[in-house]
């Protein structure tokens, strides 16, 4: 993207901050993403130094050494009265400094009101325009950071150095989100995010936000409302890595090869199915997959496989849970097509005759209810009642389908 603009100190105010001022939606350059945090954007740098405290009793007891044996004069231990004065105000100095220092380092562990002038570091508007969307962090060293939304911190902790050199999350002493429906500053570390991608269901800065919650119960009573958002959209801050968070913020994040693990990517020819071993990609019109939040992910041979997985995910991956699956992708049965695992509709086929499928028994996956219906419909033995969501599949259910595996 090429950009005629003239440089930053010489931009105009709307120029430099790059969005509308009617609509709050950023118009900034990819090229002026990249923020140099300084003073002037609010960004406050500490040179952590000894303590005052210390320097200065060192000193005050080399003194006393050096005025040890003079008991004859004013006073009667050998200190003036000038000299009494001096080490009080010293003493009273080196407290009121120490004390000081103390409280710093116990703010980076609590968030700030938000600077008039204070940069969102990723989109560069003014994070004090949206007092409902604001974040912020603070490393250990006591620099602040803030930004104007959800999204664009979730976009900073996806690549912090890619906005901030040598910076790393490690150093990161504190971190805090809006809580959707409170409004309130929560711990973003600890927060529910619902990947909200319907801009016109939330009106927001920057158009398209994931959604913080501080309880998981706010969480899914968000995606309950919506048909195409299940409990699998609500992650932790740790999900977001630079493919997801490129999701919301693209163009101020590098681009990079990798898929999110909102993406669907390609069975490997190598890769067996994670409940009965078998070679997935030999079936490709029957196999799956589902994505973790860490990146991860396990393919299936089969739709009775992949629902037998995810009813119980920890009896085949240890310590994995159902909390830990972000996408899924099952074959649209009339199709063939991939579909979303999660909107799909699944029918409790337990007839092998009626379908030729990979270890004999499936529940076979609709991407549309009204094709589900129309399936059962044809047989005496099925009625609506055996159409589910995925998220229905429990271990006893799942047994029905994959007894020898549990």
């Amino acid at each position: 993207m090429t950009d005629d603009a003239p440089d930053d100190g010489a931009r105009t105010e709307d120029e430099h901050r790059g969005c509308d001022h009617e609509h709050g939606h950023q118009h900034h350059d990819p090229e002026h993403g990249h923020q140099h945090h300084d003073p002037e954007h609010g960004h406050q740098h500490h040179e952590l130094a000894p303590s005052r405290r210390s320097v200065l009793s060192a000193v005050a007891g080399a003194a006393a050494l050096g005025l040890a044996g003079c008991s004859g004069q004013p006073g009667g231990d050998g200190t003036t009265e000038a000299e009494t004065t001096t080490e009080a105000e010293t003493t009273t100095e080196a407290e009121t400094t120490t004390e000081a220092e103390t409280t710093t380092q116990a703010d980076v562990t609590e968030p700030v009101e938000v600077p008039d002038d204070a940069r969102c570091a990723v989109c560069n508007m003014k994070a004090a325009e949206f007092p409902e969307w604001n974040a912020q962090l603070s490393y250990e060293d006591g620099e602040r950071v803030h930004f104007c939304t959800s999204g664009c911190l979730t976009a900073y902790y996806s690549a912090p150095s890619h906005f901030h050199e040598d910076r790393s999350w490690d150093q990161v002493a504190g971190a805090w989100v809006r809580d959707f429906d409170s409004r309130e500053l929560i711990d973003a570390s600890a927060a529910n995010y619902v990947l909200e991608m319907d801009n016109d269901r939330v009106d927001d800065p920057m158009m398209k936000n994931p959604l913080p919650f501080a309880e998981m119960d706010g969480a899914v009573a968000y995606v309950d409302q919506y048909e195409d958002l299940t409990r699998q959209d609500v992650v932790g801050l740790e999900a977001f890595d630079v493919p997801l968070a490129r999701k919301y913020r693209a163009r101020f994040l590098p681009e990079t090869e990798e898929s999110s693990a909102l993406d669907r990517v390609p069975v490997p020819d190598d890769a067996e199915c994670a409940v009965c071993g078998m070679q997935a990609a030999n079936f490709p019109e029957w196999n799956g997959e589902v994505s973790f939040e860490d990146g991860e992910r396990a393919y299936f041979c089969s739709p009775g496989c992949m629902a037998s997985y995810y009813a119980d995910p920890g009896h085949f991956h240890e310590d994995r849970t159902q909390d830990d699956v972000l996408g899924g992708w099952a074959h649209d049965y009339d199709s063939k097509e991939f579909v979303d695992a999660f909107d799909a509709y699944w029918v409790l086929e337990m007839n092998a005759d009626r379908i030729d499928a990979p270890m004999m028994k499936n529940p076979l996956p609709f991407a549309d209810r009204a094709a589900a219906v129309a399936y059962v419909d044809q047989y005496d033995d099925l009625t609506e009642d055996d159409v589910i969501r995925l998220t229905a599949f429990d271990r006893e259910l799942a047994t029905d389908y994959r007894a020898k595996f549990f």
